[in-house]
């Protein structure tokens, strides 16, 4: 890969991460019902972008096993009703997700992938699950 495309990937990765940034912000103020709900659907379509990565997997591996391309299904599936949650047990659910997402996919163990892309991966999807987590935890200070 080029170093352009490089820097595009870093790029995107890191300013996809923004939005969640401000879920514990949310959390601690006291925000629209739409803004939580504008978040938490933001989330679910990353965990679902993200899902295609065991997609990849499956496509790209000599002997193919169907976990993994079912596994992707169903975390996808498994987001979704997080839009219907209160923001901090939506949030806390949605780490569980990114957490099973995160173990199946492997990053730090595909030698096809190059290393500052599954540092990349890895220094992405912690910060997403802290950052739900943290979410988690203000909402339920609050009493939400």
């Amino acid at each position: 890969m080029n170093p352009q495309s490089t820097q595009t990937v870093r790029i995107l990765g890191w300013a996809g991460l923004f939005p969640f940034a401000f879920l514990p912000l949310i959390a601690a103020l006291d925000t629209a019902e739409w803004l939580q709900r504008l978040l938490l659907t933001y989330a679910v379509i990353i965990l679902a972008f993200m899902a295609g990565t065991l997609w990849a997997r499956f496509l790209n591996a000599a002997e193919p096993g169907r976990f993994r391309l079912i596994a992707s299904n169903v975390l996808a599936l498994a987001a979704w009703p997080s839009v219907l949650l209160d923001l901090h047990w939506a949030a806390f659910w949605l780490a569980i997700v990114f957490s099973a997402h995160l173990v199946l996919d492997e990053p730090w163990r595909s030698g096809d992938l190059p290393g500052w892309y599954r540092r990349l991966r890895l220094y992405l999807s912690g910060s997403v699950i802290g950052l739900l987590v943290l979410t988690g935890l203000i909402g339920a200070g609050r009493g939400f």
